[in-house]
């Protein structure tokens, strides 16, 4: 397959960044995006609070990534994992996408640790699945608890029906990725000999296996992947508190959008989301609340202006880095 040109992408970029702008001037001009609303998180004690939020979220990912490592027998510490993950933040606003960053985090875990080339690519893989399948589950629980609300709206019916069919897939998926029995890694085998590269299939499909050889680290992985999203959610709800805009929004109104509006953010339609994620969180906030309103689109603006902020500090670390410089990870 040949590789696009740097005119192509170029063009791709900016198409994708044209769409963002246009949802985002649609958004405004109809007054679905509040922006004076915004100006309340800039106020001291909110902005803090939102920075300690979510800088929190991103902690508990690095610390998710870091055990995912563990399992491969690399033991790395937190600091050189938080730069890496700071500066795929800092990548998801210069990539089309919500999951950009994590290619690039990959790509300078590789180059920090060379011969580990199928553990960096399958650690950010991993680590991304187990995100989702954590907020697929944060979803359905919220909608079996609200389920008498969920089944009188048939948009609401026919998200919670989506999202127990990706619970399943999820789980088929995790469970191919990580058995151990000798008749379901047979047949695996077998597919992947038939693929193009087949030694390198295999090598990524054996690192995989690794992760589900200690059931005691999946668990702290899930641990963490719901620690990071609730912190975030809890930054969700402090944004619409101080906007003034969610009068009569329920807090467990934000657990089941959250995790349906951020699914949504991962299709590499934009940079880091912008402009799909305000479309998707208004979207599902009116058909939640059953009334038109501006707090969704507000306050998922105001966490891409946060992780922009933390996205910049990433950016610093990028811009440190020189060819020979390396990061000492140690490999037992």
């Amino acid at each position: 397959m040949s590789t696009p040109s740097p005119l192509r992408k170029n063009i791709l970029t900016a198409v994708k960044i044209l769409i963002a702008s246009g949802i985002i001037y649609w958004l405004v001009q109809s007054g679905k995006l509040n922006f004076s609303a915004l100006k309340n998180m800039l106020s001291p004690g909110p902005f803090f609070l939102g920075l300690l939020l979510l800088g929190s979220s991103i902690l508990f990912a690095t610390l998710r990534w870091g055990v995912l490592l563990e399992t491969q027998n690399i033991h790395s510490k937190t600091w050189p994992l938080l730069k890496l993950t700071l500066i795929g933040t800092f990548f998801n606003y210069a990539v089309p996408g919500g999951v950009g960053g994590d290619l690039v985090k990959a790509f300078y875990f590789y180059k920090d640790q060379k011969e580990s080339r199928a553990t960096a690519v399958s650690s950010v893989a991993v680590d991304r699945i187990l995100g989702l399948y954590t907020m697929v589950l944060m979803a359905l629980t919220v909608m079996f608890y609200d389920f008498q609300h969920v089944r009188t709206s048939p948009v609401l019916h026919k998200l919670f029906m989506l999202f127990c069919v990706l619970f399943l897939a999820f789980t088929l998926i995790l469970f191919l990725l990580f058995t151990r029995r000798p008749f379901f890694q047979d047949r695996i085998h077998k597919f992947l000999s038939f693929l193009p590269k087949q030694d390198k299939f295999i090598k990524l499909y054996s690192s995989t296996q690794l992760y589900g050889s200690s059931p005691g680290h999946l668990f702290q992985v899930v641990g963490y992947s719901l620690l990071a999203q609730v912190t975030t959610i809890c930054f969700l709800i402090l944004a619409g508190e101080v906007s003034g805009l969610a009068e009569g929004t329920k807090w467990s109104t934000y657990f089941l959008v959250a995790p349906l509006g951020f699914m949504a953010t991962a299709v590499p339609i934009s940079p880091a989301g912008i402009g799909v994620g305000q479309a998707a969180f208004y979207f599902l906030f009116n058909n939640y609340l059953g009334y038109k309103s501006e707090i969704g689109p507000t306050i998922v603006t105001a966490m891409q202006i946060f992780q922009l902020i933390f996205g910049l500090v990433g950016a610093v670390f990028y811009l440190q880095r020189k060819e020979k410089s390396v990061e000492v990870l140690d490999v037992t």
